[in-house]
């Protein structure tokens, strides 16, 4: 990974509904629309779909390896893409190629809490337990730039790359 193109980094606290809001607003802060980019309904063309990064965010939340000691959650933001870091392995005998397909849980306390509590920022619970999260940030996320986001597994951690809409050339 070169930080020749990282945008900016944070440091999130406080209790995990919060992290969550923070996380997405500090994605929507630092991506903002290409240059003259928009939308057929005249607004600004955002370069990351928000709504894929909220899942995105929720399913490290929900789905990362509280057991690894002094792991983290990160987030980074370069020009062309974002990077979602997950501490864990993928659980059970799930492979990246199943996870679209196949449901896990594997902190249900975690999951049970997310889809009972409302975001701050949207009013919508967190989670909707239907399991379809891979493939919504798998479908939507090339929808939104072109480019199907990709998870990729690194030892213990799972990286997930959304790719970021670019101005036309």
């Amino acid at each position: 990974m070169s930080s020749d193109d990282l945008v900016h980094a944070e440091r999130l606290a406080g209790p995990v509904s919060d992290q969550i809001d923070a996380g997405i607003a500090f994605v929507a802060q630092f991506m903002q629309p290409p240059p003259n980019a928009r939308s057929s309904d005249g607004g600004a063309d955002a370069r990351c779909d928000l709504d894929v990064v909220d899942e995105a965010i929720v399913n490290a939340v929900a789905h990362r390896d509280y057991a690894i000691s002094g792991s983290k959650i990160r987030l980074f933001l370069f020009a062309d893409r974002l990077e979602l870091y997950s501490p864990g392995k993928l659980p059970n005998t799930i492979t990246l190629d199943e996870m679209p397909y196949r449901r896990f849980t594997r902190n249900q306390l975690l999951v049970s809490f997310l889809s009972r509590i409302r975001s701050k920022r949207t009013g919508q619970v967190f989670l909707e337990s239907r399991g379809e999260g891979v493939r919504k940030i798998l479908r939507d996320g090339e929808a939104h730039s072109g480019r199907r986001p990709t998870y990729e597994l690194f030892g213990d951690e799972l990286r997930l790359t959304l790719w970021a809409k670019l101005a036309p050339s």
